[in-house]
């Protein structure tokens, strides 16, 4: 008997399960990625408050090098923060894109699930249907058989 289209699809249920686990293992290194970025930043921004409270009342007789030094060092500071902004929301929208990418190669896969149960469900009442049909023939055979032995 030929391969039933069932277990033809298989094969393509492989390969959907393979592309999504592959989705979700990418989409899961990208958020731990993207978790290490935000501690990053969240690390420069108490950096920079630790910082600020610390030298605001060491302000008192400060030599004028020393203040421009220190709003020099504040104003790099503040760059960093801002460049580590724009790097996690760039990351984000990324990690948003990565997450659809995920969501369709799921659907994909549920929907070969399907597919697959519908053409088991089709083969199932082709063969029951095959297996009515040959016992309503062995059925009339045994009937036609006690009629011509009596």
């Amino acid at each position: 008997m030929a391969e039933s289209r069932a277990k033809r699809m298989q094969v393509v249920l492989t390969l959907a399960v393979r592309q999504e686990d592959e989705a979700a293992e990418k989409l899961r290194q990208f958020r731990d990625q993207l978790a290490q970025e935000e501690r990053q930043l969240q690390d420069l921004r108490d950096y920079a408050n630790q910082y600020l409270q610390a030298q605001g009342g060491l302000r008192q007789g400060v030599l004028a090098h020393e203040l421009i030094n220190y709003s020099s060092f504040i104003h790099r500071l503040n760059e960093a923060c801002t460049e580590q902004e724009t790097k996690v929301q760039r990351m984000q929208s990324l990690l948003a894109n990565l997450q659809k990418q995920w969501q369709i190669k799921h659907q994909k896969r549920k929907s070969i699930e399907d597919l697959i149960k519908r053409l088991q469900h089709d083969d199932d009442v082709i063969l029951e249907k095959r297996l009515q049909k040959e016992l309503d023939e062995l059925s009339s055979l045994q009937l036609r058989h006690r009629s011509g032995q009596e």
